[in-house]
């Protein structure tokens, strides 16, 4: 048995296929939309997959820059030059028989100049990429009780004269 063929304009329902004349939109058996077609969904994976791979690209870089810049290992803060000061020379008169050591004190020349004496209350300076202030180190030096000039050498190589002041 065949189905008899369908008049010019005629077409079947997509639910339950029964005819729908031309001038219907719905069917009469079902009630569904019989000329509505719904477009598939469309598929987003591949886009999206494409997005989180330029997304991660982007991050790796950030941080590979981030990483780069930031690295300080060879132990100096940027921005921060040590210097040495001079060693105060007892007073002329005090010649004892023994000698005495005084330490030599480092200050930090940093981004906003020298910060001072380290430990001294109230002086402040810039701080590191650790969030801790700069270590000043001192240097101990014997005073031979002469009265000599003691002469301390600055990170650069030039000869302080130690605060005294002369040819």
């Amino acid at each position: 048995m065949s189905t008899p063929p369908l008049p010019p304009g005629t077409v079947r329902c997509p639910r339950c296929a029964a005819p729908v004349g031309p001038e219907q939109d719905w069917c009469l058996n079902c009630g569904a939309a019989a000329r509505t077609r719904l477009a598939p969904t469309p598929n987003w994976r591949l886009p999206i997959a494409g997005l989180a791979a330029v997304v991660v690209v982007a991050v790796l870089a950030l941080v590979v820059a981030f990483a780069a810049l930031t690295d300080t290992d060879d132990g100096t803060v940027p921005g921060v030059t040590p210097t040495e000061t001079a060693a105060s020379t007892p007073p002329p008169g005090a010649a004892g028989g023994a000698p005495t050591t005084t330490p030599a004190v480092t200050a930090v020349t940093g981004a906003t100049g020298v910060t001072g004496t380290p430990g001294a209350p109230g002086v402040t300076g810039p701080t590191g990429s650790s969030g801790l202030p700069p270590v000043a180190t001192a240097t101990p030096q014997a005073d031979d009780g002469s009265g000599a000039d003691s002469r301390t050498t600055t990170t650069d190589g030039d000869a302080d004269s130690g605060g005294a002041s002369g040819p």
